[in-house]
Formats: C-alpha cells, structure tokens, sequence
C-alpha cells in the first residue's frame, strides 16, 4: 500500500508539473528558421525543417529512379531529381497559399466578433473563449487551445503561442493589439479590430480578384511545360531508336539543357505570377 500511494502521489506530481511547467519547444537551428515558419504557415506543425528536407531528399531519389527507369537517360535521371526535391515545396506551397487565404478570412470574422464581444461588454478573455464555441469553423481548434492555456499559463503566454502556431503577420498584429491592451488597458481595443478586419477583408478581395486572374495563365503553363515531357516518355518505350540521338554524351547535353529549359521557364511563371508575402514584424 505505502508504494502504491507513493506512485500514485508521484503520478500526480507529474500531471501537475507537466500542466504548470509545459516544456518549452526545442529551438530550432537559426537557419532552419525560415522553413519552420513556411512549415507552421501551411498547418503542418507535427512536421520539423529536417524531417522536411529529408522527405525531399527521399522524393527527389524516387523521382530519379523513376526517370531512369523509364527514360534510361543520366540527364533524364538529374531532372528527375531536381523535380523530386522540388515537388514537396511545390505542394506545401500551395497548401500554404490555400490556409493563408482560409485563415486570414476567418481571422477578419473572428475579429469582427471579438469587436461585437468587447463592445457588447465582455472582457478580452470571455471574447476568446466565445469564439472557441461560436467562432469560425477554420479557428475555433486553436481558439479553443487559446483559451485552454490562457487558463493555465495566462492570456500573453497563449496569445504568444497560439502566435507562433499561426505564423500570420495579421495575427501578429491582433495578438500585439490584444497584449498592449492586457498590459495597459483601453477603451480603443474594439476600434482597432474593427480596422484591422476591415483592412484585411479589402486585402483578400484584392487577392481574390489576382487569383482568379493568374488561374487561367498557371493552368496553360502547366499544360505547356507537361506536354513535350509527356511526349519523349511516351515515345521513349514506344520506340527507343527514335530518340537514339540522346543516348550520347552531346545528346545528353541537348536534353539536360532542354528540359532544364522548360523547369526554369515554368518555374519563372510561378515566382512572377506569385502574390507578394506580408513580412511578419511583430513577433
């Protein structure tokens, strides 16, 4: 008995000190800093910057193989892999553009009512919590996890961490709005959400509009830079000898630089078709 009350205190003492005392994050390394912020901007928190360039290093060798499976060609192979290494970026860029956009919208609704909430007469932290239960869908999870450790840990703290979670530059600004008003109080909080809602659903209007704009053009440089690829794979098991040309080392050269040609055009289109990044300066 006494060792079983022994391990029970124990265990409590750890669920107590584990809820109390959270052990803070590993610091990344400084110059994994950028991917980590690119990582949590695209929701994939679970996801560190080494598992991240391990992963592409393991596309960019199946992508490899693949090529030369299939194309037999050393050049083939190199594009193959620069593909491979890329194709993660690729994804996770658009999955980051997607959430940016969902989030920033729902961040403008949620400010919005926080406004109606403090207006209304509730406090910051009542606010919060409402949005965990009646807020937008897309946030209501990390409202909730906000007003979880405000609870235990206090509203900087959470505003702090929910802060890094997000990686938004609005967010950033709502959350600075919200501390400056926990530490020095205010009677102005509403009126600067209601500006920054505004100000953020006149910015996602603007995008809208370039988006819908540069779907067009995205999808024919898709279709154009994927046809003569599709060609020479297909042509390549149909009838080797047609492409016999390439099996040299100065054919070699011709496809490296030909389809180097097409992945840098294509890569081109999307860096200048590319809405501009908001840098984050209150962190």
């Amino acid at each position: 008995m006494l060792l079983l009350s022994l391990l029970l205190g124990l265990g409590v003492f750890l669920v107590y000190e584990g809820l109390t005392n959270p052990r803070p994050p590993r610091q990344e390394d400084s110059r994994l800093r950028p991917v980590a912020e690119f990582l949590a901007r695209a929701g994939l928190h679970e996801v560190t910057p080494r598992g991240f360039l391990l992963f592409s290093l393991g596309t960019g060798a199946l992508g490899g193989v693949l090529a030369q499976l299939l194309l037999d060609w050393g050049a083939a192979s190199l594009i193959g892999l620069a593909l491979g290494l890329g194709a993660p970026l690729a994804y996770y860029v658009r999955r980051h553009d997607r959430r940016r956009a969902a989030y920033q919208g729902a961040l403008a609704e949620a400010m919005a009512q926080l406004r109606d909430a403090v207006a209304a007469g509730f406090s910051i932290q009542e606010g919060l919590l409402a949005l965990a239960r009646t807020g937008p869908e897309a946030l209501r999870p990390e409202f909730a996890v906000l007003a979880r450790q405000s609870r235990l840990l206090g509203l900087p703290a959470a505003l702090e961490a929910m802060q890094a979670r997000l990686a938004d530059p609005v967010f950033d600004v709502v959350a600075a709005s919200l501390l400056l008003n926990d530490r020095l109080g205010g009677r102005n909080v509403s009126q600067v959400l209601d500006r920054l809602a505004v100000a953020t659903r006149a910015q996602l209007r603007v995008q809208e509009e370039i988006r819908a704009g540069q779907a067009r053009n995205v999808l024919s440089a898709r279709i154009i830079a994927a046809v003569p690829l599709v060609l020479m794979v297909a042509i390549r098991r149909l009838n080797p000898a047609y492409l016999a040309v390439f099996d040299g080392w100065p054919g070699q050269l011709i496809l490296l630089g030909s389809l180097g040609s097409i992945v840098f055009g294509y890569a081109a289109m999307l860096w200048v078709t590319r809405l501009p990044q908001e840098p984050r300066v209150l962190r």
